[in-house]
């Protein structure tokens, strides 16, 4: 059976990782001049615990030998495998994965693997990742789960909003000026991501009125596949997250949800508060409910 493998930016609940056999490997995140693994050495909730002090976690990609040390333990088993990595516009990570696998490619021949850039993450690569090893389980042809993946990926979407710009000001992202500014008008940026590229498409005034726009665009986007479970993940705010499931199920009748937190990475990013939804806008031959 084909293994897959995501990485720690990859956000879905324990169980179901644990229920098909899903591997990640860690990010690196550095809190107080202390370097971590990410969901391994370090609990999502501890980082939050350092934001809320004030702290700005850094984050990197995972070391090139780690990676090579998990692709040797897989073709020593002969085990095919799919690594699924962040997106390649937001890390290097992919860059990294996809030269040491044309490297594993010519010395193990016998066994298949790729690397796919998931141009995602969060719930988004979650998602995608579900479905593959769900294709997996099922004994589906390895070129099969790749060719489906790639359609995965051009048909998942991320919606969120944040309720406030100090973590971008905090990460360098945006100016102290935008950010004050943005800060004394309630401004809620609703953010998307194209080609793995995250940008803000919207700036709502007043945070009830951001979840019923983020809403608004997920009725529009999932009109040809309404019937499908939806992500939802949070940066530490599970409130804000049932307040929008609320919306969702008063909108568009009752749905299915898979509710995680935001991982370290993004988090780190984006701030406490952030939530978002995630759902594919098209629904693949290949699906499994």
């Amino acid at each position: 059976m084909t293994k897959i493998i995501v990485d720690s930016t990859c956000d879905l609940p324990e169980e179901i990782l644990d229920k098909y056999n899903i591997e990640f490997l860690p990010l690196r995140i550095l809190i107080k001049g202390v370097e971590y693994l990410d969901k391994k050495t370090i609990k999502i909730e501890q980082v939050y615990s350092a934001m809320k002090e004030g702290i700005v976690p850094r984050t990197s990609q995972p070391r090139p030998a780690d990676i090579y040390n998990l692709f040797t333990e897989y073709c020593n088993k002969g085990m095919d495998f799919i690594y699924l990595s962040f997106s390649s516009a937001l890390s290097g990570t992919y860059e990294v994965a996809n030269g040491i696998a044309i490297e594993f490619k010519k010395k193990f021949k016998e066994v298949k693997i790729a690397v796919i850039d998931s141009k995602a993450g969060s719930t988004a690569t979650g998602l995608i990742a579900l479905q593959a090893a769900k294709l997996a389980e099922a004994g589906c042809d390895f070129n099969i789960i790749t060719n489906e993946i790639s359609e995965l990926v051009k048909n998942v979407e991320h919606i969120f909003t944040i309720p406030n710009l100090s973590w971008l000001i905090k990460g360098g992202r945006i100016s102290k000026t935008k950010g004050l500014i943005g800060s004394i008008l309630d401004i809620n940026p609703i953010l998307d991501v194209k080609d793995g590229e995250m940008e803000v498409i919207q700036k709502i005034r007043g945070r009830k009125k951001a979840l019923n726009t983020v809403v608004d665009i997920l009725e529009k986007r999932i009109e040809k596949f309404p019937d499908q479970v939806i992500g939802i993940s949070h940066a530490d705010d599970m409130g804000t997250a049932n307040e929008l499931m609320e919306i969702i199920n008063k909108r568009m009748g009752k749905h299915n949800f898979i509710v995680n937190k935001i991982g370290s990475v993004l988090g780190s990013h984006i701030g406490i508060g952030g939530v978002g939804v995630f759902f594919f806008n098209d629904k693949n031959k290949l699906y499994i409910d």
